[in-house]
């Protein structure tokens, strides 16, 4: 049995290393355009492809940063001033990045600007902490992106992204992993939407490694800023000794895992940059690997044993038992429980607002319009109430919470449900602006995070629940447009709000619908919005992809959407009303057959599987055909 496994992996190892090592030609032709090139890894590798021969365009933020890196560089590198969150600053940068390269065309662009502060527990921060944060690490990496695609598309280039590990693991609160987690996403549908015109996407996933980023005296400081301006209460929660011990703690930790090793990075980025075949993602650093190697080989070890699996199967029947029993545990006391809804219009939010009201719960059920507010109450009893809520506006949240505060008293908010959210626009990416990005950002992912964190302190007083809608979109990236990187943002925040509240008694859900007929998923509406996208698209842009393309696109939307559609979406407000009611809720509940049995595992596949099948539901542009 070892030999034929034998037999096959170092073949395929061979194989692999044969194409890793193959280099594209002609490096002195092809351009290289950089951010956050001041220092740490961008600076590194400014001065790693100027001496390989590429044309590097290294943007900084400092002049101090252009005038050092020049001075270690040769006249072949270009330098220009770069703030990733001006967008005139870059569109300015990509105008003089056209002109430099000609017909050519741009071969890379490597997004690699990026913060990492302010960073700490999520109740000592406040919505502005992550809205500057994302400026920079996601809305920056598209903006940038955007701006130069069609210079990529003329030389069939490459986009590389620097996300990091924790893009997919979220160990502490903060923005910075919501941002991550966002890269993630946009990288992935980027990889699907572009490949037809030969462009590639790599996702770089660095763990820990001494730059800016993760500087031991930055981060002692900004947690010290932190503490200083949280309100006492939220100290005394906390205790007097925290800051001092999760100082300590920090300090301790980066020392043991930081690596001064920046190299390891960089020869992953020049890889992405120089490679013919490129992949998809690289895990840099040993931190990074170290649980992806012991998963597989404790995943051999249990095939080649038939002992190990039989006792895998009779420890997963009795777990599977235990978590019947323990799932089926229920609160008490619903008629003294308030319960929060935002997006309750139609849909989900609608129907778990008539659901929890029929059970005895005091439900808040906040509208975006006064027609959804008014049907709701007649649909439901006295003990509901509705307000006026719109996500996007830190006015009204605040009117929310005082009128929560006034209904809840001294009991505090035992349940917080964030179901609005909007999908459009959705389509293809370079059809977008990054306007089309944020307005999606800002319902489902900024006014998610708002909302929670003005409440926070009610659903303390209740050691609540907070049940936040993600979408299966948030683990696998369908298509281009601010849908799913909200949704990965939401997956995100829910995983480190968990573990920051859990010692205050509050529980975190994260609910992952598959496909529904909601407004969400509205034909009509993203259909119209989608012929305003191609309206407007530059007549290039629409050669491209050809003639019919809209029209075929739409078919296999209305296809894929006629399949997948519930129109049960009862199957969702369980999930949610099981996160409010059960005394053991899920972290996760996955809400459909086709996210149950599809979507989800689905996710957890190489990618190269999750794009082949992505790209059998969707059709080609012309200039695929033409390859």
């Amino acid at each position: 049995m070892y030999l034929y496994i034998l037999g096959l992996v170092v073949p395929w190892f061979a194989y692999r290393w044969y194409k890793n090592s193959r280099r594209v030609p002609n490096k002195e032709d092809k351009y290289v355009y950089i951010t956050g090139c001041d220092s740490g890894f961008g600076n590194l590798l400014a001065r790693h492809l100027d001496k390989l021969g590429f044309n590097v365009i290294a943007c900084c933020y400092t002049e101090k940063g252009e005038d050092e890196l020049k001075e270690n560089a040769s006249d072949r590198l270009t330098t220009f001033h770069l703030d990733v969150t001006d967008s005139t600053s870059v569109s300015e940068t990509a105008a003089l990045i056209k002109t430099l390269v000609g017909q050519k065309g741009l071969w890379a662009v490597v997004n690699n600007a990026g913060v990492a502060l302010p960073s700490g527990p999520t109740d000592w921060l406040t919505i502005d902490d992550y809205k500057d944060m994302i400026a920079v690490n996601l809305c920056g990496v598209i903006d940038v992106t955007l701006s130069v695609l069609p210079l990529i598309k003329k030389a069939r280039g490459r986009v590389v992204n620097v996300a990091s590990v924790f893009g997919r693991v979220t160990p502490f609160g903060g923005p910075y992993c919501v941002s991550k987690y966002g890269v993630e996403s946009f990288n992935d549908s980027l990889r699907l939407n572009m490949a037809p015109f030969g462009i590639k996407v790599a996702c770089i996933e660095p763990g820990f490694f001494k730059t800016n980023v993760t500087d031991v005296v930055g981060m002692q400081n900004n947690l010290r800023k932190l503490w200083d301006r949280l309100p006492q209460d939220v100290k005394d929660d906390y205790g007097p000794a925290f800051l001092n011990d999760s100082i300590e703690m920090l300090t301790q930790r980066f020392r043991m895992l930081t690596d001064s090793n920046l190299m390891k990075v960089v020869i992953c980025m020049e890889h992405a940059v120089s490679a013919v075949h490129p992949r998809t993602r690289y895990s840099a650093g040993w931190d990074a690997k170290v649980s992806t190697a012991s998963l597989t080989i404790y995943l051999l070890e249990a095939i080649l044993s038939h002992l190990a699996l039989s006792c895998a199967l009779l420890l997963s029947t009795l777990a599977v038992i235990r978590w019947y029993i323990r799932d089926s545990y229920k609160v008490d006391g619903f008629s003294q429980k308030h319960v929060f809804i935002t997006g309750c219009d139609s849909g989900f939010g609608n129907l778990l607002a008539r659901q929890l009201d029929r059970k005895g719960f005091h439900v808040m059920a906040a509208c975006l319009t006064e027609k959804g507010a008014t049907d709701l109450a007649t649909a439901a009893s006295p003990r509901l109430k509705t307000l006026m809520l719109n996500v996007t506006d830190s006015a009204t949240i605040r009117r929310a919470v005082e009128f929560v505060s006034k209904e809840v008293g001294e009991r505090g908010l035992w349940g917080l449900v964030n179901n609005a959210g909007r999908s459009v626009p959705i389509g293809p990416t370079d059809w977008m602006q990054l306007e089309d990005f944020t307005k999606v950002l800002d319902v489902n992912l900024i006014g998610v995070i708002e909302v929670t964190l003005q409440f926070l302190p009610l659903l303390k007083k209740a050691h609540g629940r907070v049940v936040n809608t993600a979408s299966i979109l948030g683990r696998l990236s369908l298509t281009g447009g601010g849908y799913c990187l909200s949704k990965w943002g939401v997956e995100a925040f829910s995983d480190s709000l968990r573990r920051d509240m859990q010692h205050f008694g509050i529980k975190v859900s994260i609910i992952e619908p598959g496909f529904f007929k909601t407004g969400v998923t509205r034909l009509d509406l993203i259909e119209a919005d989608q012929k305003r996208l191609w309206t407007r698209l530059p007549q290039d842009v629409k050669d491209s992809y050809g003639d019919t393309y809209l029209d075929d696109y739409v078919k296999a939307q209305e296809f894929s959407m006629g399949i997948l559609c519930s129109p049960d979406i009862s199957k969702v407000t369980r999930c949610m009303e099981h996160a409010l009611t059960a005394r053991f809720p899920r972290t996760r509940y996955g809400a459909g057959w086709d996210a149950k049995f599809f979507w989800i595992p689905l996710s957890y596949l190489p990618s190269f599987v999750s794009d082949f099948v992505i790209n059998a539901l969707l059709p080609l542009p012309k200039d695929k055909r033409h390859v």
